[in-house]
């Protein structure tokens, strides 16, 4: 069944199957028809949409975590970047948060996104852990390096594993590159 936090849905299949009990019940009870009861229907819809609006389910979080990444890296500040990765992260090649910073410091001079556009994305979580694997094509501005180099989009594949913090936020603690234009690669390939 669909998450009622996430998608209205499932409010408003309550909201049609309230009105059809309301229409049958004026049917039925036509001494007991009141105007008001159409308002019960209106009421669940609205608070449906109202549940969904203003509650952040985890994958929410997640993608917004994602999402705050790609809007610093298109504006090239790090100090974003810095706020959602954890101070344990660690991956093949970068065993601190210090260095995956200096590492997306470096990639500011030589790969200006100008858009990323996910081609797939999934989100497996389990309890405070959470696994983001994405696929997305990456475009360059043009005055990039890498752009200039003849390259001017990427498709990257790319897994992010977060952990949950205890202000139920979540930070990526470790990262891998899959694929770079759906060719198998890893972090010490790129390394190298």
């Amino acid at each position: 069944m669909w998450n009622v936090f996430e998608y209205p849905f499932t409010g408003i299949a309550v909201a049609a199957a309230s009105l059809l009990a309301i229409w049958l019940f004026n049917i039925l009870k036509p001494d007991k028809k009141r105007r008001w009861y159409i308002l019960i229907p209106i009421g669940i819809i609205a608070l449906s949409f109202a549940v969904s609006y203003f509650v952040q389910t985890d994958k929410e979080k997640i993608l917004a975590a994602v999402n705050k990444g790609i809007k610093a890296f298109k504006e090239r500040q790090i100090e974003p970047i810095r706020e959602i990765i954890a101070d344990d992260y660690f991956d093949a090649v970068h065993n601190s948060k210090e260095y995956i910073i200096a590492y997306c410091q470096a990639l500011f001079q030589m790969a200006m996104v100008d858009r990323v556009t996910f081609l797939s994305r999934k989100t497996e979580i389990e309890n405070d852990r959470a696994v983001f694997t994405t696929e997305a094509l990456v475009s360059f501005a043009e005055e990039s390096e890498i752009a200039k180099m003849g390259k001017p989009f990427l498709i990257v594949k790319a897994r992010f594993y977060f952990v949950k913090t205890p202000d139920k936020g979540w930070l990526i603690n470790s990262s891998e590159i899959l694929e770079l234009d759906r060719k198998s690669v890893n972090w010490t390939q790129l390394r190298n």
